[in-house]
């Protein structure tokens, strides 16, 4: 299937976009236009809002302060994403934002902050998170932005996340994700790692799953779990 001539310009809106209507873009929008990417009137780029197609669009006013787009047609179809949920504990603003950044254009729907004994992090700047997941959509030629979720404890985060696991590592000094596990607990005396292996229902998934849950010496700061639909 031929990919569509995309614009190379592309930029996320919360507005509702109509083929034939004009569309009035953000003073900071405009700003980057016009002093940054050094575009004029008659430009064309694409516009997206996480809730439909991606419009081919055209600058019809350009100012200081002021853009104006002729919204012309859609590009790309919308289609929905499969859920996949990053849980992660919250480290320096450099790495962290590499995260997002990686975890948003390879399909992450939903990035988990969680609280770990060890987690040593200044108050999340949601705003600059925000931004940096923005901007990552738009240049991978995503269609949706993540959301980002409200820090919980990784305690909290375990016993309440429904989906399958895709993985789950940690590193450092830290304790390894089965001793995590281990002291959480559901009914019984059922370790949480048993609950999570027999709540999976592909083997070979489940197999690998268990390596990764019961290897004692695979370790990192970052604790991930995908949220993988059947």
């Amino acid at each position: 299937m031929t990919k569509p001539d995309r614009p190379t310009i592309r930029l996320y809106v919360e507005g509702e976009l109509v083929a034939g209507q004009a569309f009035d873009l953000p003073e900071a929008q405009a700003h980057y236009l016009r002093n940054v990417l050094r575009r004029d009137v008659g430009a064309t780029l694409g516009l997206f809002n996480g809730r439909g197609p991606e419009f081919r669009c055209i600058i019809t006013v350009l100012s200081k302060k002021a853009a104006r787009v002729d919204v012309v047609s859609p590009m790309v179809a919308f289609a929905a994403e499969r859920p996949l949920t990053l849980m992660f504990a919250p480290i320096k603003r450099g790495p962290m934002e590499w995260i997002l950044a990686k975890g948003t254009e390879l399909g992450v729907t939903c990035f988990q902050p969680v609280i770990t004994t060890h987690t040593q992090s200044e108050r999340l700047r949601t705003d600059r998170l925000q931004s940096i997941m923005i901007e990552a959509a738009e240049q991978s030629e995503r269609l949706t932005i993540p959301t980002l979720a409200t820090p919980v404890l990784l305690r909290e985060a375990v016993t309440g996340f429904s989906g399958s696991v895709g993985a789950a590592f940690e590193a450092g000094g830290f304790n390894p994700v089965a001793a995590q596990f281990a002291s959480i607990r559901t009914t019984g005396d059922q370790p949480q790692q048993q609950a999570l292996l027999e709540a999976e229902p592909d083997p070979d998934r489940r197999e690998g799953l268990r390596d990764v849950l019961m290897n004692e010496h695979f370790r990192t700061d970052i604790f991930v779990k995908g949220k993988l639909a059947h």
